[in-house]
């Protein structure tokens, strides 16, 4: 057997392999041994390192899929706190709703209300500009925000006014504990008694006779105990929905109960009376009140 046609042993020299190559092939160009070696060891060299260049890239997709998840929990996380619920009342209609504790609210005439439904079983929270009852779940605690002042129980039954300056919390079970927005004073009310926020601050608590589970106006009752006559208006016009027009200097004060189910028109002669008033009706809602020319 010549050496061209001698069998090759896989455990031959490597250098009698790379004679053995390069004299069957013809390389096309002029380069040695030693050179194409060299080329063959780069490219298998390029091709070793290929993938890390890969790897390089997984990192950073980590981190920005990281960054949108925290980017949707956030998102997330500020629907359920801010989004809002507002419920508005109007003149001349008393409307109830259910909150989501199974929590019982009856709103009066000229009422707003508003709650974070999503965000309810983590804090129990309404804000109130007028006039509600509420029937409240026992469980954690409950507060009624308005601009004058705070109301917060655990399971009760109250009624809160507050409109303009005047701030009313009565407590008809349970206990509630009332605290003013600028000072911070405090005051806790028992079953049956009111406080009314003064305006140097503070709270009058009063105990009141009546022994009602609920106010008035829940069953369509207005009832006013030494009431300034200025707020009798006030609550006529809400609950009619119609405009009075009154003197500027009203400091009487009214002690009484109308039922709303007959016409306005007779809640005013009536009111009017003992105060030596007098009333006209102007065009559409509007009644006028002035002191009597006898």
């Amino acid at each position: 057997m010549n050496q061209e046609n001698r069998h090759i042993d896989k455990k031959s020299d490597p250098e009698e392999l790379s004679n053995l190559f390069f004299f069957k092939s013809k390389i096309p160009w002029e380069k040695s041994k030693a050179e194409v070696w060299n080329d063959l060891e780069e490219r298998l060299v390029k091709e070793d390192q290929s993938p890390e260049l890969v790897r390089r890239f997984l990192p950073g997709k980590q981190w920005l899929a990281l960054a949108a998840s925290l980017v949707l929990l956030l998102s997330v996380s500020g629907f359920m706190r801010f989004y809002t619920v507002k419920t508005f009342c109007p003149q001349g209609v008393h409307t109830s709703l259910q909150l989501p504790d199974g929590s019982e609210v009856e709103l009066n005439a000229s009422t707003r209300l508003a709650y974070h439904p999503y965000w309810w079983f983590i804090s129990r929270e309404v804000k109130l500009e007028g006039e509600a009852f509420f029937n409240v779940e026992k469980g954690k605690k409950f507060r009624v925000v308005s601009s004058n002042a705070t109301t917060e129980v655990l399971g009760t039954t109250f009624n809160v006014f507050a409109r303009g300056e005047d701030y009313i919390v009565t407590c008809h079970t349970g206990s509630v504990r009332v605290t003013e927005a600028k000072s911070g004073s405090a005051v806790t009310l028992s079953p049956n008694e009111r406080g009314v926020m003064e305006p140097s601050g503070g709270f009058r608590v009063t105990r009141l006779e009546s022994t009602r589970t609920s106010p008035g106006w829940t069953g369509n009752l207005i009832m006013f105990a030494s009431t300034p006559l200025r707020l009798v208006f006030e609550e006529i016009e809400r609950q009619f929905g119609i405009v009075i027009e009154t003197p500027e200097e009203m400091q009487q004060v009214y002690s009484g109960n109308f039922s709303l189910d007959q016409p306005v028109e007779n809640i005013l002669t009536l009111l009017c009376l003992p105060f030596d008033l007098e009333y006209e009706r102007q065009t559409g809602k509007k009644y006028l009140v002035y002191p009597s020319m006898e």
